[in-house]
């Protein structure tokens, strides 16, 4: 079988060739630049690739609805897929995604982000920097995550890792999703209509949902004034989600006690951007799923699991709806 990989990035690349290469049968191509992928798919029966702006997507989907194409599936690598989701996700192929590889990282991330930021993790380093042991004003500025409030707004494999490891912090989690669907990692659930109530009892707010035309621009002015005064904000899912001179103002006036964002738009951030001086801000450059040899495994197999389904003629694995 004739697969298809294009390598626009790095991510698991050593992982993923690896994987397919041990699978008997597989004559695999690995290709960076595009001109080459549209070449190697005239023979192919498979695509594995990530997510890619919506000029090159649009090119991929022309040559997958040619008359002769002869690729059947095609599977991401990315969890993210709005650059091809803008133009159209191929109806005569099937596609597939890598269900919660990277999910435990970016959990642990977000967790992180937090807790440096209610630990004043930054102003100590900052005080490290100069040699100056300034307990007090650390002190007088930090809280803990015990016993607070997290409102986790997307329950989906990313979401539910958080709750796991913000209950073992003594954290009370509340789950907002579309469908509410009760969890036992969650105290609670609710839909997206109730977010304004819940973010006003939410100590914390981590963002883990999809970026859709509902959910762009999610927290704005408005959605900020809802919240909790002091609440701490964390987006580990993309920059879309966020006014990000809203939550510029937001951090300025107090109204959003600290935030820490894996994610922004556009990225990287010019260097001009308000954000930048924002007070108690973490920015971090969209790397939460990254650096873990675990998640890297789990993408590779996650490829190559579903291509051997594929050769033996069995049901695919997470396909995109």
């Amino acid at each position: 079988m004739r697969v298809v990989y294009w390598t626009r990035l790095q991510l698991a690349r050593r992982q993923v060739v690896e994987s397919l290469q041990a699978i008997p049968g597989v004559e695999l191509t690995v290709a960076e630049q595009l001109p080459d992928v549209l070449a190697a798919l005239k023979e192919a029966e498979a695509l594995i690739l990530y997510d890619a702006p919506a000029a090159e997507a649009r090119q991929v989907l022309e040559a997958l609805a040619a008359p002769d194409n002869t690729v059947r599936w095609m599977h991401f690598l990315t969890a993210g897929r709005e650059g091809f989701e803008a133009v159209g996700l191929p109806r005569n192929v099937a596609v597939t995604y890598p269900a919660g590889c990277v999910a435990p990282t970016v959990a642990e991330h977000a967790m992180a982000l937090l807790l440096a930021l209610v630990r004043r993790v930054p102003t100590i380093l900052q005080y490290q920097a100069r040699h100056n042991w300034n307990r007090a004003e650390v002190y007088a500025n930090a809280t803990s995550v015990e016993d607070k409030v997290m409102a986790i707004v997307g329950v989906g494999h990313i979401g539910r890792e958080v709750a796991l490891r913000a209950r073992a912090f003594g954290i009370t989690t509340i789950g907002v999703s579309r469908s509410a669907k009760p969890d036992t990692l969650l105290d609670e659930s609710h839909t997206l209509a109730d977010l304004d109530a819940v973010l006003s009892r939410a100590d914390i707010a981590v963002l883990s949902i999809a970026l859709t035309a509902e959910t762009r621009g999610l927290f704005d002015h408005r959605r900020f004034a809802a919240c909790k005064r002091g609440i701490v904000l964390v987006n580990v899912a993309r920059g879309g989600l966020v006014d990000q001179a809203a939550l510029a103002e937001a951090l300025v006036s107090g109204q959003v006690g600290a935030a820490g964002l894996d994610a922004v738009d556009p990225e990287p951030l010019p260097a001009d951007d308000p954000l930048w001086a924002a007070p108690n801000l973490i920015l971090s450059p969209h790397f939460a799923g990254g650096a873990s040899q675990a998640s890297l495994r789990r993408l590779a197999e996650s490829a190559s699991a579903n291509l051997k389904r594929l050769m033996a003629g069995e049901p695919l694995l997470h396909v995109v709806p």
